[in-house]
């Protein structure tokens, strides 16, 4: 499934803090300018129903992705311990790596601004007040999250601000489709397990993607680029 819809002593400290600090401008213009997968920021990614998102804008969802990653690893810094700890490192590492491909930004930023589509074309909404607060409560955590915080610094402040809203609009209504879908599985199969509603609340989100997906004029304006 595509959803689901990307999510990390004193002396180290104080050298990291000056490092990102005599760096910084120099990250965000390159960021800007240009990019390993060879695009500039303003270049066309997709176009969707009209909708043109940027290789700006992939990044921006690159950057959302792994900053979750980074959260979701610091929680379970806190909770595990052991052998089940390692594990769960190692699985986020393998996340973070994995969100370095650009097909799979691609594919999540696509599938994100989809489902806001049909959520619209379904008469959802989502208060601005749940939107700030949503992204209130997210900068705080990033705030306390030096992973996350590094990662934030080294994407352009204009356009990571700029975006916010937006995308915390898009993953709302998309989570709102979500939990109808998981409440339509639970009212069919009330004894079903946690697991089983699990397992089929992911699949007719994947069925619904695929058939919206379909309905729209999509362009993938990367498969252009030279």
């Amino acid at each position: 499934m595509m959803a689901a819809g990307l999510i990390l002593g004193g002396c180290q400290k104080d050298q990291q803090e000056l490092v990102a600090k005599n760096n910084s401008s120099e990250q965000k213009a390159k960021a800007e300018e240009s990019s390993n997968d060879g695009f500039h920021a303003d270049d066309k990614v997709v176009t969707i129903n009209g909708k043109v998102l940027s290789y700006e804008d992939l990044q921006f969802y690159q950057l959302m992705n792994k900053i979750d990653i980074e959260l979701n690893r610091a929680v379970d810094e806190k909770n595990l311990q052991g052998e089940e700890l390692k594990e769960k490192m190692d699985y986020w590492d393998e996340q973070s790596k994995y969100h370095d491909n650009f097909n799979v930004n691609l594919s999540k930023m696509m599938e994100q601004h989809t489902m806001y589509l049909l959520a619209r074309e379904k008469g959802l909404d989502v208060e601005s007040a749940e939107v700030g607060g949503t992204i209130d409560e997210f900068k705080a955590k990033v705030n306390q999250n030096e992973a996350a915080s590094q990662l934030v610094s080294a994407y352009p402040d204009d356009a990571y601000k700029n975006r916010l809203n937006s995308y915390f609009t898009e993953k709302l209504l998309t989570l709102q489709i979500h939990e109808t879908l998981k409440a339509d599985v639970v009212k069919e199969k009330p004894n079903a397990s946690e697991k089983e509603v699990a397992f089929d609340t992911a699949k007719n989100y994947e069925e619904l993607y695929q058939s919206q997906i379909a309905s729209l004029e999509i362009k993938i304006n990367a498969a252009d680029h030279e």
